[in-house]
């Protein structure tokens, strides 16, 4: 996530960094205390990846930069804290794609306007982000299925004309029962976008490259809310997808 930060806080707490080091020893007089070259080689560097680490690595609930940031939501604005399950839909393209196949089978002859107006499937998911100045995962799960995906890699980016935030990665999903139009593994990748007024909602697009030798392949949208800060321990990704699934119907 230390990609989000803005250049010039880089800038400054490097020119913080070397301001303190050169002039440590004047810094120590009027403190009331000698600091040595020795002092600054031997502790500066453990003393400043330690705050570091300990500040801005964990990624629980309570872990000190996610309670300030709680404390303080302005901060959003700069390193926004995407921890947390979102909740949400899927819509794939399946459907067109399906169409496009059994009229191949059939030797049936489909138009353009056909399959423009077929309707896409759509489908409860959870989303899982586990994130940190140094960390970024993304791992998925639907409520139709016993799928599950994790990120392989994961980048954050700032749009430099919106301030929109990008969240792009890479997934592997493992389906245990697959169909027989489906694959055991397959690679896909996502990219969405999250308001800066609002940190909670995102939306973004999804491709997969499953089945993509017979063209299979699928791609849709995504659609999602952020339900919680605090995954609830014990409980699945499908099992939140399950109860936002029962939420939709409920509210259809």
């Amino acid at each position: 996530m230390y990609s989000l930060l803005p250049w010039r806080w880089i800038g400054s707490a490097v020119a913080l960094i070397v301001a303190v080091s050169l002039y440590a020893d004047d810094i120590g007089l009027l403190l009331g205390f000698t600091v040595t070259d020795q002092h600054l080689i031997r502790y500066l560097p453990p003393v400043l990846l330690g705050f570091l680490a300990g500040f801005f690595g964990p990624t629980g609930y309570w872990a000190p930069w996610r309670v300030v940031w709680r404390l303080i939501p302005a901060l959003n604005g700069w390193l926004p804290d995407l921890n947390g399950v979102w909740l949400g839909t899927t819509g794939s393209n399946w459907p067109t794609i399906k169409k496009m196949l059994d009229g191949a089978q059939a030797y049936s002859v489909i138009n353009k306007e056909e399959l423009h107006s077929t309707q896409e499937q759509v489908d409860a998911m959870a989303v899982q982000v586990t994130a940190s100045l140094f960390r970024l995962k993304v791992e998925a799960g639907l409520s139709s299925t016993d799928g599950r995906s994790h990120s392989i890699t994961a980048k954050p980016h700032r749009d430099q004309h919106s301030g929109r935030i990008h969240l792009t990665y890479v997934y592997e999903q493992t389906s245990p029962n697959p169909a027989i139009t489906d694959e055991e593994r397959h690679m896909g990748a996502a990219d969405l976008t999250i308001d800066p007024d609002n940190f909670d909602v995102a939306e973004g697009v999804y491709w997969t490259r499953r089945n993509w030798q017979i063209g299979l392949n699928t791609a849709g949208r995504l659609e999602l809310h952020r339900s919680t800060q605090r995954k609830e321990k014990g409980k699945s990704l499908r099992q939140y997808a399950a109860e936002e699934k029962n939420r939709l119907e409920a509210d259809s």
